[in-house]
């Protein structure tokens, strides 16, 4: 199983005519996977929207590539785009598989650069405590991009409120246990963005 997580960043003041749209772009959005949820960019770069897209397997998600550079305009929005960022990944071993559901509407999407061969090293660290951290909010999914470049380790974590989140982060390190001891060593840049599910996303 791969995912993909496509963001789509709008022009300048296009917010208004792209939403009566969105639901149509997300309905159509895959030829060959399934779509899990659409979320629309709180806080960090805005006028941005997030797909997350599940695959079986690589042809599949290849073939899914094929259309879209066939296609004129795959998105049904094409002239309200300023970028198209699509990037593939598998999940890591403790990722459980992402199902449709309730469990924001916020989502915490924070993407992490590795050095080169760290990946092994930090899942391990991760796979020590994520139990524990999993009790005090649940992951949605962790995974790790599989494109050339630098790789990227994407987790998603959704809450009902930001108190929520403040509340488990805060016990996690209380407890020690974030972040993941020695699950550091090999991250090179972090980043961390707030999406909020939108009314059509499967994952709310």
């Amino acid at each position: 199983m791969l995912y993909d997580l496509t963001i789509l960043s709008l022009l300048p003041n296009t917010l208004g005519a792209v939403m009566p749209l969105l639901p149509k772009t997300y309905a159509g959005f895959t030829s060959t996977g399934t779509v899990l949820g659409c979320f629309s960019c709180e806080f960090g770069v805005l006028n941005r929207f997030a797909f997350l897209t599940r695959y079986d397997d690589m042809k599949a998600l290849t073939a899914e590539r094929a259309r879209l550079m066939e296609t004129e305009d795959p998105y049904g929005i094409g002239q309200y785009l300023g970028g198209v960022n699509s990037t593939p990944f598998k999940p890591l071993s403790f990722a459980k598989p992402v199902e449709p559901g309730s469990y924001g509407p916020f989502y915490e999407i924070r993407t992490y650069t590795l050095a080169p061969g760290g990946l092994p090293e930090t899942e391990a660290a991760w796979a020590k405590v994520i139990d524990r951290r999993n009790e005090m909010s649940p992951l949605l999914t962790i995974m790790g991009s599989i494109e050339e470049g630098p790789q990227k380790m994407v987790h998603i974590w959704p809450y009902k409120t930001i108190e929520d989140r403040m509340k488990a982060r805060g016990q996690a390190s209380k407890e020690g246990i974030w972040p993941p001891p020695g699950g550091s060593g090999k991250l090179t840049a972090l980043q961390s963005e707030l999406f909020v599910a939108t009314s059509f996303s499967d994952l709310k």
